[in-house]
């Protein structure tokens, strides 16, 4: 099985990405420092419209194969996946219209009505805001009626009853087909476009691992929450400098990621807590970094200073459901081959 440097060397491909590493000792305990690098190629930080524009035509493809005559996506993710048109999503309903050919259509909330200008889409429709007279999902569905859709195929979303009684409103003559797999399937597949922006957000994920890293070794006995809210800082810092384009970026927040460690590095999701970090302690960083809509995690599993042999027992039956420290990286089949442990050795 590949390990992780194969794993990016092979992924890195057009990104060249290039990679180092260092073994340096303190006493019987071993460190691994790594530094990945992925240059600044000056592209987009996003999709382009002219990616999107092919997105729309392989939709309406998989339409024809379903016999819809047009598709409305109401969920933020989809209409963004699909436009590329980034928003804030609120209680106020914003869609996209794809026709079976032709140009996609934006039904947008009042507060839209100038950033929308700013995209590639040029044909949309605004409503003054929400809730407003009538439902606005209803007057999505009346718009769209109007537009000479009201007797077709109009694939949704997996609708909620109330939201499908309000759709069936506006288009009373229209059949209502739950097509969301069309989308989901879609996604399945990243073509290279995709996983450029994916490496970008992985190159960040991994950075906040490291600072996390570099926090605790310079600070010592430290406490989760403030292991947090510096690795938010310095990706936060890092992305503002090397970021091209700052839309559909995101950082775990302080209290967003997962840092746990003592006995608490046992819990798969840990929440936050105030606990310091103490000699012997098995840590877990673990962080998601989002560039241009695109979310990517990046964890690691660590001990602080030289783990003790019960940290290193191979795991067994627990029926007692005792919790067990550990140092070895989790969820990780007994019958891999182990990857090199990296250690933190606490100074100061």
């Amino acid at each position: 099985m590949a390990d992780r440097r194969q794993f990016l060397r092979t992924l890195g491909g057009a990104a060249a990405l290039s990679f180092t590493a260092n073994i340096r000792s303190f006493g019987s305990a071993r460190q691994l420092s790594m530094s990945m690098a992925m240059p600044n190629t000056g592209e987009h930080d996003r999709l382009q419209p002219e990616w999107c524009q092919r997105k729309i035509k392989q939709v309406q493809t998989e339409m024809k194969k379903h016999r819809l005559n047009a598709m409305v996506l109401l969920h933020a993710s989809n209409v963004i996946y699909t436009t590329g048109y980034f928003h804030l999503s609120t209680e106020r309903p914003l869609a996209v219209l794809i026709p079976d050919s032709g140009e996609p259509v934006l039904f947008i909330p009042g507060l839209e009505s100038d950033q929308v200008k700013l995209w590639w889409v040029k044909d949309y429709e605004a409503y003054f805001d929400y809730p407003g007279p009538v439902n606005r999902v209803r007057w999505i569905f009346e718009r769209i009626t109007k537009r000479g859709l009201g007797r077709g195929r109009i694939g949704v979303e997996e609708p909620t009853p109330s939201r499908l009684r309000h759709m069936k409103e506006g288009a009373p003559k229209a059949a209502i087909v739950d097509a969301e797999d069309i989308i989901d399937n879609l996604r399945w597949i990243k073509d290279e476009d995709e996983l450029r922006i994916m490496r970008r957000a992985m190159y960040f994920a991994d950075f906040t691992v490291q600072a996390g890293r570099e926090f605790i070794e310079k600070n010592g006995s430290v406490t989760e929450d403030q292991i947090l809210k510096a690795s938010a800082d310095a990706v936060a810092d890092k992305m503002s400098k090397e970021l091209n384009d700052v839309v559909g970026v995101g950082i775990e927040p302080p209290f967003g990621g997962l840092v746990p460690f003592g006995k608490r590095s046992a819990f798969p999701h840990a929440v936050p807590s105030k606990d310091q970090l103490k000699k012997g302690d098995a840590l877990i960083l673990s962080f998601g970094a989002q560039v241009g809509g695109y979310n990517v995690e990046c964890e690691r599993s660590f001990s602080i200073g030289k783990p003790n042999d019960y940290a290193t027992e191979e795991p067994r039956p627990n029926p007692q459901g005792r919790i067990r420290e550990i140092s070895q990286a989790p969820n990780r089949p007994r019958d891999r081959p182990r990857r090199p442990r990296i250690t933190l050795d606490r100074r100061g």
